[in-house]
């Protein structure tokens, strides 16, 4: 890997004009190909320091400073604060002969691209791309508070309006990127503005563009105004845009066709669509919710039952789906058929402390609304005792179990 960077740099070095303040379309191009070699093979290290040199040489051209910094937040594989982004080559072009030392791994280091980005936007105040990245930066940050448990909401705030605000202004310089369109037409729904969030789906799936998430995003809205044909073909075709591996998102275009067709009164094109979502993604109560209400409205428990039992064994862990068993359990009666299917989870899943915890939780409340208080105090210490396994003492997880107001607002709820 050392000697084809080395090659790429004795190359650019061999053109006379490359070392001149004055670079030719050539050389641009030249220096262009190589690099999107490079990003292509996943030597995003040996792409960076050719770009630097490059730009080393002939002062700082705008689109290579972009397309250097692109790289650097597109592909690093750790930061520093979020000043540094540090990048190595691929593993599959390392020498494996001597992968005994992490010295033969080429790396390099973007330094500071907030910096760089708006000095940037400083010199060339017209151009749309530093704009752009430089939302992208603080994107970052903003998809990263999803690791953090307790999130500050200012800064939630501070970075939303950033890229707001850089992303606005790409567009206003006539940047069409799906990424942004679409990033501003979630900011305008979350916010409620949503004839404005469709206005910028809309740029997004005329042509060239034929962005899925944006045909789903449409579907959504076209949902909720009741324009029921309009949705349903709008999430077909997201579901046809979507590649297989896409699996998520395959399954909310799916289950969102399907709500429809249960408006459009088509049950059994409904009932199809979600057992399909539950084909592809077992794991997800969603869809398994969907069909148990279905089941529950048509009087068809036996069914019900079995989504329950179906849901519960492949997704054990999810509260909403206990949650929605103690209230069907509660309003039916059917207390064997609860006591049955925890019985057969603590069989199968007594390795795990998390769904014995979540288990033995509501077969005390169970047990309470029943009015056998004692034996749900029971249950609810054996759930506590597994929960601070793997849990902080202070967990607010730990205090729900056996809330005694949470549970008398339940029963208050159902009178």
């Amino acid at each position: 890997m050392r000697s084809l960077l080395g090659f790429f740099l004795v190359a650019l070095l061999s053109v006379p004009m490359l070392l001149s303040a004055q670079e030719t379309q050539n050389d641009s191009l030249f220096v262009l190909q190589q690099v999107e070699d490079l990003i292509a093979q996943g030597q995003y290290a040996s792409a960076h320091l050719l770009l630097k040199d490059y730009l080393e040489h002939v002062g700082d051209k705008p689109f290579f400073v972009c397309l250097m910094v692109e790289n650097g937040l597109k592909h690093f594989y750790d930061h520093d604060n979020y000043q540094i982004f540090y990048l190595r080559d691929s593993e599959i072009q390392w020498n494996h002969k001597l992968l005994d030392t992490l010295s033969n791994v080429r790396t390099a280091r973007l330094r500071y691209p907030q910096r760089i980005l708006k000095r940037l936007i400083q010199s060339h105040p017209n151009l749309s791309r530093p704009y752009q990245l430089l939302g992208y930066y603080y994107e970052i940050q903003y998809d990263d508070l999803s690791d953090i448990d307790v999130i500050p909401m200012n800064r939630i705030q501070m970075l939303e309006k950033r890229i707001y605000e850089n992303y606005r202004k790409a567009f206003q310089l006539g940047n069409r990127d799906v990424q942004v369109v679409r990033w501003l037409g979630d900011y305008f729904y979350r916010n409620n503005q949503i004839d404005q969030a469709e206005k910028y789906y809309r740029l997004n799936i005329e042509k060239p563009h034929q962005d899925a998430i944006s045909y789903l995003r449409l579907a959504e809205i076209y949902y909720h105004k009741k324009l029921y044909t309009e949705a349903y073909q709008y999430a077909m075709t997201a579901l046809k845009l979507f590649p297989a591996t896409e699996v998520y998102l395959r399954y909310d275009a799916i289950r969102l066709a399907a709500r429809v067709l249960k408006e459009l009164g088509e049950l059994d094109k409904y009932v199809y669509y979600l057992q399909e979502c539950i084909r592809i993604l077992p794991d997800v109560q969603d869809a398994y919710l969907d069909l148990i209400d279905y089941y529950v409205w048509d009087e068809k428990y036996d069914q019900a039952e079995e989504t329950f039992r179906q849901m519960l064994l492949n997704n054990p862990f999810d509260l909403k789906g206990y949650q929605a068993l103690q209230k069907y359990v509660v309003k039916t009666g059917h207390y064997f058929f609860a006591t049955k299917l925890f019985d057969e989870m603590l069989l199968k899943f007594e390795n795990s402390d998390e769904v014995m915890a979540n288990v033995y939780r509501f077969k005390g409340n169970l047990a309470y609304f029943q009015g056998m208080p004692e034996e749900a105090k029971k249950f609810w210490e054996l759930s506590r005792n597994y929960l601070k396994r793997y849990l902080p003492p202070n967990s607010p997880l730990i205090k729900e179990v056996g809330d005694l107001k949470a549970l008398e607002n339940l029963k208050l709820e159902r009178q």
